[in-house]
């Protein structure tokens, strides 16, 4: 009995003594884990500015309604989505009756060209009778007038010729630049007058990005700056085409152009692009890679003298292409940790290794 007793009572010793056995050799392991693999940048001083966010929408340089110039049934027309080469035929209306005026309009000049050369001969043959005084000088002047009105008559009914050409000719609608057919607005069979419009044609291939700025910012975008632009595709850097110099009276807005490959975009994709609000100043920036989002923070870690990772919470004052600008917290020629630190707890122990960082303005 008694020594069941005893057992009883150093069973909860026995287990805790495991307990604490098992905690010790657990802390031994955790100071034992090697250092976490980072990779590291140094911070640099860099002539930055406070930036703005706008919205901007990727356009079309030509973003046509093709209308009909001749009057006709419409035969046919190209359907949506077909891609089209400038020039490439896009619709067809009935030339027959546009034929058969093309061939009066022949008819007639071929004509008046035939009793052309008869006036011609009437000239020359009553300049020789006038020359033996054989007919008056005024026979001779009125077959003189009768030949410039042939002439005159030539030269209308060869400009009667030459429309009726080209109105068969415009009986094949062309394509005036390369793009989409995005929009039918006429369809086969439907009597055509002049300016019915017949579709839509957008150039896909010429494109601009197009955003309102406040008139405020405009001393501070030049032309052939480079700017962030964000869309669900990326984060691009692209220059500025133009700033239009007039601003609108009520919104208080100018209109900015950026220029931009069509490859890279689908006309209509909105995007957002930093402008620059303020005048260019001497900050520490680090790249946009180090700042770590998570849970409602933005911080980042850099490596202490020690070697740990020392959390540091990102005031933002400006950012450009890849990098930000900080208020505080790091000091030029820091090393701030720009893989690897989304795991790491403050304070422990890192292997720093350099990390290749895109050229300045990228």
């Amino acid at each position: 009995m008694r020594i069941f007793l005893n057992k009883q009572i150093l069973a909860p010793v026995v287990v805790a003594a495991s307990l604490l056995a098992g905690t010790a050799a657990l802390a031994q392991g955790m100071g034992q884990m090697p250092p976490a693999q980072v990779e590291v940048v140094e911070a640099t001083e860099r002539m930055m500015a406070p930036q703005m966010d706008v919205s901007g929408t990727v356009i079309s340089l030509h973003n046509s309604r093709i209308s009909a110039e001749v009057e006709g049934p419409l035969l046919w027309v190209a359907d949506v989505g077909t891609a089209v080469k400038e020039g490439d035929v896009i619709a067809r209306i009935d030339d027959r009756l546009l034929t058969v005026a093309l061939r009066r309009a022949e008819a007639n000049l071929k004509r008046l060209e035939a009793d052309l050369k008869y006036r011609e001969q009437d000239v020359k043959r009553y300049k020789e009778l006038a020359a033996q005084n054989n007919a008056s000088q005024a026979r001779l002047d009125e077959a003189i007038a009768n030949r410039e009105m042939a002439v005159q008559e030539i030269a209308d009914a060869r400009a009667a010729y030459d429309r009726a050409k080209g109105d068969v000719a415009r009986t094949q609608i062309k394509a005036a630049f390369p793009g989409h057919v995005v929009q039918r607005l006429a369809n086969k069979g439907e009597y055509l007058t002049v300016g019915t419009e017949v579709l839509r044609l957008v150039d896909t291939q010429n494109i601009e990005i197009a955003m309102p700025a406040p008139i405020d910012i405009t001393p501070f975008l030049k032309a052939g700056a480079q700017v962030e632009v964000k869309s669900k595709q990326g984060i691009y850097m692209l220059p500025i085409r133009t700033i239009v110099p007039v601003g609108d009276a009520v919104s208080r807005m100018v209109e900015v152009r950026l220029s931009a490959k069509a490859e890279d975009w689908i006309v209509s994709t909105p995007v957002l692009i930093s402008l620059p609000k303020g005048p260019q100043v001497n900050a520490v920036a680090v790249p946009r890679d180090a700042l770590i989002i998570k849970g409602g923070s933005i911080y980042l870690f850099k490596v202490g003298e020690d070697g740990t990772a020392q959390r540091v919470e990102a005031d933002v004052q400006a950012t450009v292409g890849m990098w930000v600008a900080l208020n505080n917290g790091v000091a030029a020629g820091d090393k701030v940790i720009v893989r690897g630190g989304e795991r790491l707890q403050p304070g422990q122990a890192v292997v720093a290794k350099p990390h290749t960082v895109a050229p300045a303005g990228q």
